[in-house]
Order: C-alpha cells, then sequence, then structure tokens
C-alpha cells in the first residue's frame, strides 16, 4: 500500500511542476468565442434556409413536370 502510495505521491508532483499553457497573444486578443460561435451559427442557419428554398423550389419543379407529363399521356 506505502508503494501505490509513493507512487501516486510522485506522479503528482510530476504532473504539478509541469508549467501551465500561457496563452498566446494572438488568443488574447481574439474576440469572445461565444460571439464568435453565435456568428457561426447564424451563418449555418442562413445557409440552411438558402438551400432548402432552393431544394424546395427544385421538387416543386420535378412535380410539376411530372403532373404534365402524366397529363400527356
Amino acid at each position: 500500500m506505502s508503494r501505490l502510495h509513493n507512487r501516486n505521491s510522485l506522479i503528482q508532483i510530476k504532473y504539478s511542476t509541469f508549467p501551465k499553457k500561457k496563452k498566446k497573444s494572438s488568443e488574447a486578443s481574439e474576440p469572445n468565442s461565444s460571439t464568435s460561435l453565435i456568428d457561426a451559427a447564424t451563418l449555418l442557419g442562413d445557409n440552411i434556409r438558402t438551400i432548402d428554398l432552393q431544394l424546395s423550389r427544385s421538387i416543386a419543379s420535378e412535380v410539376l413536370i411530372q403532373e404534365k407529363s402524366e397529363m400527356i399521356s
């Protein structure tokens, strides 16, 4: 048991002596990450709505073509 305790103590000492990661100067000047995340989500939402509209139009065109071809047949 004491061997395990000593090993754990050594592990804790090793890890506690590692220097903490410092922020880069570029990270400090970056805007708030939550703002960037909100902006990205907003842009993604806009793109999804645009694709949805284009897809709806395409499907409507296909349905119209199918209906007209059935009328002719």
